[in-house]
């Protein structure tokens, strides 16, 4: 549990993956900086489009394991939009949920990468050789700004921020390329069916 810095709030079920909250109380949005807490500005735009998700709601697995919703970015390329769910599951781990027209896909295997190369000198269909020594064959490429975020999240997310998002191939695998200024996250993606989670609803 931590106390918010601007109200004072109580705000529980922070986990050691966690470096921003947004406030339930006052609004603020939180982030961790050298072990403290501070306080920004809240949210701008409202995140209420429908979704099968929202942040707090608890999926059961079978084996007795369940996952958490902590949290939710939401993204905007060209007019469409798309969200990325933050869950935590009972071992405290945590990963990325995309949602896109429904369908959802669970980033696996992330990696974080120091990235020097400039996004524009990445072209589709061309390789990419990044710092972890693999070379990704460039099948997709396109930018997106950030335009909403709540909950508990792992990152620092900026509003109106611009992340270059790159999908590729290597070794006969499917990867995506998150990248913003001189840091960049690798994953792979994989259809995830949330119809197979029982999902509390209250």
């Amino acid at each position: 549990m931590i106390n918010c810095p601007s109200c004072g709030g109580e705000i529980e079920g922070v986990s050691p993956l966690i470096r921003s909250i947004d406030c339930s109380f006052c609004g603020s949005w939180l982030r961790l900086n050298n072990q403290i807490w501070k306080a920004d500005a809240g949210q701008e735009i409202a995140l209420n489009a429908p979704s099968f998700l929202r942040v707090g709601l608890v999926g059961n697995l079978a084996n007795g394991e369940h996952y958490k919703v902590m949290g939710r970015i939401r993204l905007q390329y060209e007019q469409d939009t798309w969200d990325e769910w933050w869950l935590e599951d009972s071992y405290g781990n945590g990963f990325w949920l995309e949602e896109d027209d429904g369908i959802y896909y669970k980033h696996i295997n992330t990696q974080e990468l120091e990235f020097t190369t400039s996004s524009s000198n990445i072209h589709v269909a061309e390789d990419l050789s990044l710092s972890n020594g693999l070379t990704l064959f460039v099948t997709e490429k396109f930018e997106a700004k950030i335009i909403g975020r709540e909950g508990f999240l792992p990152s620092e997310p900026e509003t109106n921020s611009v992340v270059t998002y790159v999908d590729g191939v290597a070794n006969e695998s499917e990867y995506s390329l998150e990248i913003e200024n001189q840091h960049a996250s690798l994953s792979q993606a994989q259809v995830f069916d949330i119809q197979s989670v029982n999902w509390e609803r209250k």
